[in-house]
């Protein structure tokens, strides 16, 4: 009996070892960037890091990411100055883009049509409002020198909060990282009754009554959305919000119009071409195209606006 267990637990770390060779030799698993909670208690990712960010579970998105020195993924360093023109855009993971190379992104195809702007992607998993808003105004002294700043905001997701706090987290059995083929299993759900008994005994993981547990009050929304504009100095005249005006409360686009508070509306791009897929097949992320159609949007509202005092050729 004891030799039968023996084997058993041979044959077990051979084939494991074969599998953790095999996802390393195909690159199956993601390569999750490092992050940390600056100075200013704002979550970053750890400067100067690369690799590929891989979803699905054949590889069926294969993007490169690379983190500058602020912090952020982007194909450039974060540098405004008083003379060049400059938009950032502030988001949680549609803006991060790791689900697209970050030579291709939503900044840099707005750069592709307005060759003389530079486009900042301040963007970071789970930012809402709040976070976004936080951000600018610890940070008051770098973006006083950008001339537009977008804040991306989903109304049902985004506006839970009236002010920033540092949301917990924790980074659980580090070690395992170590294994590839851990990390392919915990990225294509097979270790999600794990990740459950864990958040039953509240390791590491939000219990899902918190993370089921969103409010659903449209006052409150805007209540919410009124005290983050008011404790964080939201400018007029060099913000606007991106939204879909499809998946918003008519009576807060109303509020903002009253307000004259400008949005970029990116659902009617996405409204007048339905017949294409705009998200990945296995998220809402948003795919290639639909990131095209979000950067066509932020183009436009520059042209029609005439923001930023551009007078740019477009490039043909």
């Amino acid at each position: 009996m004891i030799k039968l267990i023996w084997k058993i637990m041979v044959y077990a770390f051979l084939i494991f070892l074969v599998l953790e060779a095999l996802v390393r030799i195909f690159h199956l698993q993601n390569d999750t960037p490092t992050w940390y909670l600056d100075e200013d208690n704002v979550y970053k990712w750890v400067p100067g890091q690369e690799g590929y960010a891989v979803y699905g579970n054949r590889r069926q998105q294969f993007s490169k990411y690379h983190i500058n020195e602020s912090g952020y993924n982007s194909y450039t360093e974060f540098e405004p100055t008083r003379e060049n023109i400059e938009v950032a855009i502030l988001g949680d993971s549609f803006i991060e883009g790791f689900h697209q190379d970050y030579f291709n992104s939503i900044g840099k195809k707005i750069e592709n049509v307005y060759p003389g702007i530079k486009v900042y992607e301040y963007g970071h998993s789970s930012f809402d409002l709040a976070d976004q808003l936080y951000l600018h105004h610890v940070k008051k002294e770098k973006f006083s020198k950008i001339d537009l700043i977008i804040f991306e905001v989903k109304y049902k997701n985004d506006l839970q909060r009236n002010e920033y706090t540092v949301p917990p987290r924790q980074v659980v059995f580090p070690l395992l990282r170590h294994s590839k083929l851990l990390v392919y299993l915990l990225n294509i759900g097979m270790v999600d009754p794990i990740k459950q008994l864990l958040r039953d005994f509240n390791i590491g993981q939000t219990p899902l009554a918190e993370r089921k547990g969103l409010i659903k009050d449209d006052k409150l929304y805007q209540e919410n959305f009124k005290s983050l504009i008011s404790k964080y100095d939201f400018d007029k005249s060099k913000m606007t919000l991106l939204l879909d005006s499809r998946e918003t409360n008519i009576s807060f686009l109303d509020y903002l119009e009253r307000e004259q508070i400008q949005y970029i509306d990116y659902g009617a791009q996405f409204a007048n071409n339905i017949k294409r897929n705009t998200t990945l097949i296995y998220d809402r992320h948003w795919n290639d195209y639909g990131r095209s159609l979000v950067a066509k949007s932020i183009c436009d509202f520059l042209k029609e606006k005439k923001k930023i005092g551009l007078n740019l050729p477009i490039k043909k």
